[in-house]
């Protein structure tokens, strides 16, 4: 069980850094806001948030405070990379995307507050023990996920449309469903990790299991998106379907 967990939160780092690297790497010769977006999102939220949330859960918030608050405020500043990166691929300029971004960005502030409030008073306690502040910090991170998943979900269904009159590339189509089922793990993951922790079972030996197979479906959506190997692009070329099974 903990090998499986350790091997699913590597692997997932590995590609988050590995496709990171990548997007920033395109960001320099592009100038392009959606690359440098994605970048700080994998970044932010996963390279670097993700362990920092793990090591934050097993130090108390007394002996270590600015790692709790430093965890939460680079997560944080990931997911609203993610929130923007999708309101500008998927709904540039439309009114209510706008406002559930404005929304979701101020509740996660006000999360931030609430954190370094609760870490900086005298007898600082585990952000998971406080009910009213984990849905704050949690909520918006769910947000961004599943409407992110939405859209990626909603515009594949267009691109198979343009695949079938050859306006579209195969691999460009199964792009956009995996990024689409990434977000939906990484959206259930975050689901199961509140209930979880509401529940007092964050830690116990099937929600992890769970969580690591969310994660290692998370890293395999990422990889197989960004990072394709050989085999799979000649599966993608020889006319495989690419909606999910």
């Amino acid at each position: 069980m903990e090998i499986f967990a350790g091997l699913s939160v590597a692997f997932l780092l590995l590609v988050a850094l590995a496709v990171a690297t990548k997007t920033f790497s395109l960001w320099r010769r592009t100038r392009g806001i959606p690359e440098l977006l994605l970048g700080m999102y994998l970044m932010c939220a996963t390279v670097l948030g993700y362990p920092l949330m793990i090591a934050a859960a097993r130090i108390p918030p007394a002996e270590m405070w600015p790692l709790h608050l430093g965890a939460q405020v680079i997560m944080s500043a990931g997911f609203v990379s993610l929130l923007f990166f999708t309101l500008g691929v998927f709904r540039p300029g439309v009114l209510w995307a706008r406002c559930l971004v404005g929304l979701s960005i101020a509740v996660l502030a006000v999360g931030c507050v609430g954190v370094f409030g609760e870490l900086t008073g005298e007898n600082p306690r585990p952000i998971s023990e406080l009910i009213g502040l984990t849905l704050i910090t949690t909520a918006p991170i769910a947000i961004a996920y599943f409407w992110t998943m939405l859209e990626s979900l909603r515009y594949y269904q267009r691109l198979r449309l343009r695949l079938k009159l050859g306006l579209a590339e195969a691999a460009v189509v199964n792009r956009v469903l995996l990024w689409g089922l990434m977000c939906l793990a990484a959206g259930i993951a975050v689901v199961i990790s509140l209930v979880g922790m509401l529940a007092g079972s964050f830690l116990d030996a099937s929600t992890v299991l769970v969580l690591s197979g969310l994660g290692a479906m998370h890293a395999g959506c990422l990889f197989l998106a960004f990072h394709p190997p050989d085999w799979y692009r000649s599966w993608l070329g020889r006319g495989a379907p690419v909606e999910a099974s």
